[in-house]
């Protein structure tokens, strides 16, 4: 069983329907945005980064934002500045600081 670690979460896809692959030629590829976070018993803490990561529609290739090509790399861009970090990716800091907050309050009183 893994109590915490790092994890990471869909946010969102977009088509590059023009997109060339280089390895094997054919058209067609997607630009995913993914949010990392570090989670306690699979309840997420912090949100760490935003990565990025590139697939060919037919051969299935992987690239991730290092080797992206200048239509892959602005669709990366915009899709980073138009998707905020989720609020349920920082679910768990709440749940920590409300329970501080009530221990202190408990010692106090």
């Amino acid at each position: 069983m893994i109590l915490f670690g790092k994890k990471d979460k869909h946010i969102v896809t977009e088509q590059l329907p023009k997109e060339v692959c280089e390895d094997c030629g054919k058209r067609g590829g997607v630009v995913s945005l993914f949010q990392i976070y570090f989670h306690v018993l699979t309840l997420p803490i912090i949100p760490v980064s935003r990565k990025t990561a590139s697939q060919c529609l037919k051969c299935r290739k992987i690239k991730v934002e290092q080797y992206f090509s200048e239509i892959q790399l602005s669709v990366s861009n915009k899709l980073k500045n138009s998707y905020k970090t989720p609020l349920w990716s920082m679910i768990g800091a709440g749940v920590l600081f409300v329970f501080v907050l009530l221990k202190l309050i408990l010692k106090w009183t």
